[in-house]
């Protein structure tokens, strides 16, 4: 599933998987377990709502002793109480309005999924069924087949990833498009491929998965503990000044606790988050399209340099200048990026020409290689290059003025971030002093 390297650190019982990924490569998140429980926490959502039992079984069309039992059952799995019982009928516990509130969002997240994807599929002259009903009816298995078959391109392989059999992965998927009234997936001789209205619902739905996740961690923090996993996006430059302290800061106080760490471009970084493939974006930030999706915080700025290898005439140079660099060969960030951005406005400011024969990465793993390894100039995050562990690369004696980018943080809007992001996104404030020193 997964192409890179993944490099894994022991910290005593502390486990960090980073994982560099090619920029189109999906992160790969294993569906919560709390899934399973989906019914009883729509039972959850309707006692929160009417305040007993009894309406909310009217209201999820369950028996009363039904509604009973799953709330009975989620409390006992969650080791919480949810509900003070009384004679004038059930209010929840603190613990019970959270998980409520969280449940309501995963459902809510359903029924706009079922909603978009109807839209999307403009079927006029069909009776669709109601948006509602697909969110109270959805099943567990349903949404497991969807995910898979969409990861894996076919149903073969989504019964292969889930353990079941084909023809069990083909009744769910079908009990679920039946749900939601429209076709999600085209088929070809080279597997099954969403079609824009699956396209809809799958982003509603990994949205609603990320729910339940937020979900678990949320129980594991009532109970005294914080177990999941942030999956983090790295942009190029800067992020080195505080993402590693604040990582290691949070990993070791929090054992349970496990972040990933993913690179790629701006562009493909935001539509993972978009989608709940990572939790978090790291670095240079952007006026974000759909600002409404996502919040978005500064935390300092940082300027730009250009780094050199080892032994570079240019830096031997007291006195360096833009009109020095004509000439010289370069690894320059990708088009479209502000660092790219900042570049060109300095080039012709200064009158200068672009680079000629540069080679373009995102990468910083590769810019740092082919800079070590064919004598290139690049550019640089300029906190980075002054870092004692900077070495070898070193900046040039040489200011590019106007380059200064505004570095923070990205996450989506939409609910309450879960305990185990709160505690990165807190480790993250707390690293900048470090970061600007």
């Amino acid at each position: 599933m997964r192409a890179g390297y993944s490099i894994r650190q022991t910290l005593g019982f502390t486990m960090i998987d980073t994982t560099l990924l090619p920029h189109s490569t999906p992160v790969w998140r294993e569906v919560p377990a709390v899934l399973d429980r989906l019914r009883a926490l729509r039972c959850l959502v309707a006692i929160v709502r009417l305040g007993s039992a009894l309406r909310a079984a009217e209201a999820v069309h369950l028996s009363q002793p039904a509604v009973t039992r799953a709330i009975l059952e989620l409390e006992a799995a969650c080791q919480l109480r949810l509900f003070d019982r009384g004679a004038r009928g059930m209010a929840p516990t603190e613990a019970g309005r959270q998980l409520g509130e969280r449940a309501e969002a995963l459902l809510a997240q359903l029924r706009r999924g079922a909603e978009e994807a109807q839209r999307l599929a403009a079927l006029k002259a069909a009776r669709l069924p109601l948006p509602e009903r697909f969110a109270a009816g959805v099943a567990p298995a349903g949404l497991r087949a969807f995910v898979a078959v969409a990861a894996g391109g076919s149903e073969t392989r989504a019964a292969q990833s889930l353990r079941l059999s084909q023809p069990a992965v083909h009744r769910a998927l079908a009990e679920l498009e039946r749900l939601v009234g429209v076709p999600l997936f085209q088929k070809s001789t080279r597997g099954s491929r969403p079609t824009h209205a699956g396209e809809a619902l799958l982003r509603r739905v990994q949205l609603a998965l990320a729910e339940a996740r937020a979900l678990e961690t949320d129980l594991a923090a009532w109970r005294g503990a914080i177990r999941g996993e942030v999956v983090v996006g790295m942009l190029p430059l800067s992020v080195s000044l505080l993402l590693p302290k604040a990582v290691e800061a949070v990993v070791r106080r929090h054992p349970g606790l496990t972040v990933r760490l993913v690179d790629g471009t701006y562009e493909s970084l935001m539509a993972q988050l978009r989608r709940a493939d990572i939790d978090l974006l790291v670095g240079a930030l952007r006026p974000a399209a759909g600002a409404d999706e996502v919040l978005q915080e500064v935390l300092f700025e940082d300027e730009l340099a250009v780094v050199a290898p080892p032994g570079h005439p240019l830096l031997a140079r007291a006195r360096l200048r833009l009109r020095d660099l004509p000439g010289q060969a370069w690894v320059l960030p990708l088009p479209g990026s502000p660092a790219s951005a900042a570049l060109q406005r300095v080039l012709q400011a200064a009158g200068l020409p672009d680079p000629a024969n540069a080679i373009h990465a995102g990468s910083p793993v590769m810019v740092r290689s082919l800079v070590l390894q064919t004598g290139r100039l690049a550019l640089a995050s300029r906190g980075e290059a002054l870092q004692p562990d900077a070495a070898p690369l070193a900046p040039l004696p040489l200011a590019l003025p106007g380059t200064a980018r505004r570095i923070g943080l990205v996450w989506r809007a939409n609910g309450r971030p879960s305990a185990d992001l709160q505690l990165l996104l807190q480790a993250l404030r707390e690293s900048v002093p470090a970061a600007g020193s």
